[in-house]
């Protein structure tokens, strides 16, 4: 459903202006009608509709954020509706991507389908592509809560000039909205712009769907011991990032040979299914038996101490947080988000958990993103 040319790239600042949030390049990549977003829900296929009233402009901003403390371009898609004043905004923060490709501005269905989803129900719909992925040329620090917390609040300050330029008025009042590793991701988000705000973007609501929280003592011990076919494709994404983020060797956690593979296959150019069909189809061959002995017996390791550090539990949210997961999720237990949530409540956070129904972590997004359209539309009518 993608528009059959690409519009050109309309508006190109200085590169040199390097300076986090500066805005580089601001691309038109679609125009659709709420008719054709209808149909596209049609052709998808998607197990629950959701409901779209206005048609949707799409853009690709491209800006300039950090990474370890250097200047890294990165991208994003801004979705505006049509004929509408919004009065919030809605940022998404995507699952699980090996593929730069696949990212939310690449134009495919992703982006299409959640800026339906949002920005086709009235909001601003924001969703960064995450360093790394769009035309970022970089590797993705997967998971990785510093780079993730910087590419989505500059993305933010990028949008804001992108609308002041185009007479767009900006909706600083905001919710947030993620899947898995985006799950993660709006729930340190949420925690960083309540610690710190910033004078763009006020946080509403914060939705988080198919959420790992406690990395080091729940989501890595249950892919370390389970049977999921994913679970190694999680773990060597997860430690090819931390590698390379923590400047730390990948062949301290794995065997020589899964060290050079997975190194291969995060390139940002393979495909989810060839990355699983690649690697084993558990996870505990790719690790060395040394430092597997060591975990389980709770040592420390600088793996460890990366998953301690990027951790998503430890703290109380203060705007209302809904943990949504799938009865069936083998990839992200629902565990992961009950003792999560309940963490955050015995330090007075404002956190529901919302168990969606018998759901696998595939499926689960689909019946939890109609829920919290709805929800997110309740919070804006009651401003």
């Amino acid at each position: 459903m993608a528009e059959a040319q690409p519009f050109a790239k309309f508006f190109l600042m200085s590169l040199t202006d390097k300076s986090r949030g500066s805005l580089v390049s601001v691309e038109k990549i679609g125009s659709h009608s709420a008719l054709k977003l209808r149909i596209a829900q049609r052709v998808a296929r998607i197990p629950k509709k959701f409901p779209v009233r206005h048609g949707i402009v799409l853009y690709r901003l491209t800006y300039w954020t950090e990474l370890t403390g250097q200047p890294e371009l990165a991208t994003g898609l801004l979705a505006i509706p049509k004929n509408h004043r919004a009065r919030t905004s809605v940022m998404w923060l995507n699952g699980t991507n090996p593929t730069r490709s696949e990212a939310p501005s690449s134009g495919g269905l992703i982006g299409l389908l959640v800026g339906a989803l949002f920005a086709g129900s009235g909001h601003l719909l924001l969703a960064p592509d995450y360093i790394g992925l769009g035309t970022s040329d970089t590797y993705h620090p997967y998971m990785h809560t510093t780079s993730t917390v910087d590419a989505a609040t500059d993305f933010i300050r990028a949008v804001v000039t992108h609308c002041e330029n185009m007479g767009i008025e900006w909706c600083p009042q905001l919710m947030l909205v993620g899947y898995s590793q985006g799950a993660h991701a709006v729930a340190v988000l949420q925690r960083e712009l309540e610690s710190l705000p910033i004078q763009e973007a006020e946080i509403l609501a914060v939705a988080s769907i198919a959420t790992p929280l406690d990395l080091a003592n729940v989501t890595l011990p249950w892919a370390l011991e389970g049977g999921a076919v994913t679970h190694s494709t999680y773990l060597a994404y997860i430690a090819h990032s931390y590698s390379r983020a923590y400047n730390q060797p990948l062949e301290s956690l794995f065997t020589d040979d899964a060290a050079a593979l997975v190194k291969d296959l995060f390139d940002g150019l393979h495909a989810g299914d060839d990355i699983m069909r690649q690697l084993p189809p558990t996870p505990l061959p790719m690790f060395r038996e040394s430092w597997v002995q060591s975990y389980r017996a709770g040592e420390s390791s600088w793996f460890r101490d990366a998953l301690e550090e990027n951790e998503a539990f430890n703290w109380a949210p203060r705007a209302p947080l809904r943990l949504y997961y799938g009865e069936a999720d083998v990839d992200v237990p629902p565990n992961d988000a009950l003792t999560g949530a309940q963490k955050m409540r015995e330090q007075g956070g404002n956190v529901e958990v919302v168990p969606v129904g018998d759901f696998d972590h595939a499926t689960v997004v689909y019946h939890a993103v109609p829920l919290v359209q709805e929800w997110f539309g309740q919070v804006s009518s009651d401003l």
